[in-house]
């Protein structure tokens, strides 16, 4: 209870607002560490920059303590990869930095009465849980000036969003993701062909020419799509020969979502072109559509809200981002203890774990 009321809490402009993906998923936020989580060195040199982001002529640094800070609030799984937990760490502070940059030249005017009322709540939150808001700021290495900040950009983002969130706006938004809040399945096959993680643009294409060729021979009749994806398929879930079959699904199923925008696009017969997703390009085969009801409007108000703030959120950031000059230096060496290699035993029940796991899968 006390680090997840912090992290949310100091993590709430970037992450705290119900996005698309979050409806989409229906999964709960990220669990707090309970101890494994926090780096375990890498505590010199807090200060040293690791970014920089400039917009509209203000410059924001980040730096080495601050990406320790945002790491230490989540566990990281032992098969992440450094690399990426960094670099997503530094993207998700630069996006903070974006959207509190937008939020100052907006001048929505916050009251430091409305903070103290804010603190207040938190208070009696942690006071409920059996602690005191001075000693669990002294725990976690925060000052009362970054909650106040944070508190501001977060009154601040909520009274900017309010305002943008008018009936005409929400109605259009939900109108606009009709298949989303009416909960429409659609069926799909699809086949896999797999990508590295860094291959080159010239694999991508050979790739994609592959799958091209593919998709010719089965619009030519000489092979049916089931059969090719038997074939041809990489996706570890079609080894039983399922056809490439992955059933009926929602967009709050949980499939990526670079997958489910398109095969919610297609219709019914249709099969796309190569799709790209973290696992490698598909060819996405729709054999069903099931319409669901348009969700009741005043039932759904809360739930429609958070998705509209999240997914302003989202614009509002992506349109900083193509403005903003952004600067990222390269991880730290001492960011992360050295990770030593799993046991023998433990590293066959991984192995049987993520085994069928490619494809379109549920986002972790």
């Amino acid at each position: 209870m006390l680090r997840t009321v912090l992290s949310g809490l100091l993590t709430s402009i970037a992450l705290g607002l119900t996005t698309l993906a979050d409806v989409r998923a229906q999964t709960p936020p990220p669990a707090a560490p309970s101890g494994g989580g926090a780096p375990a060195v890498g505590r010199a040199g807090l200060n040293d920059v690791v970014a920089t982001v400039s917009d509209n002529g203000h410059t924001d640094k980040i730096t080495k303590g601050e990406v320790l800070a945002f790491v230490s609030r989540y566990p990281i799984p032992p098969t992440e990869d450094r690399e990426t937990v960094y670099r997503e760490t530094v993207d998700t502070l630069i996006n903070t930095k974006l959207l509190t940059q937008f939020l100052t030249r907006q001048k929505v005017p916050v009251t430091a009465e409305r903070v103290d009322q804010e603190i207040e709540k938190l208070q009696q939150q942690l006071k409920t849980d059996g602690q005191d808001l001075a000693s669990t700021l002294l725990q976690n290495g925060f000052s009362m000036d970054d909650i106040r900040k944070e508190l501001e950009n977060r009154i601040r983002w909520s009274e900017y969003a309010k305002s943008k969130a008018t009936d005409a706006a929400l109605r259009k938004f939900v109108a606009d993701h009709r298949d989303l809040f009416s909960n429409t399945q659609v069926r799909a096959s699809h086949i896999l062909l797999k990508l590295e993680s860094d291959a080159s643009e010239a694999d991508k294409e050979k790739t994609k020419q592959k799958l091209l060729g593919i998709k010719n021979d089965i619009e030519q009749n000489k092979i049916t799509f089931a059969a090719a994806a038997n074939k041809y398929s990489e996706d570890p879930a079609n080894e039983g020969g399922a056809g490439g079959d992955l059933d009926y699904f929602s967009l709050n199923t949980g499939l990526i979502e670079e997958f489910t925008d398109v095969a919610f696009k297609l219709k019914k017969g249709a099969i796309s072109g190569p799709v790209e997703t973290p696992f490698g390009l598909h060819l996405i085969h729709v054999t069903d559509r099931r319409e669901g009801k348009p969700p009741d409007f005043e039932q759904n108000r809360l739930l429609i809200v958070q998705a509209f703030q999240g997914d302003l959120q989202k614009a509002v950031v992506t349109a900083e981002r193509k403005t903003a000059k952004v600067d990222i230096k390269p991880m730290p060496k001492d960011l992360f203890p050295p990770e030593a290699p799993p046991a023998p035993d433990a590293a066959a029940g991984a192995a049987e774990k993520t085994k069928g796991a490619g494809g379109a899968t549920p986002k972790q």
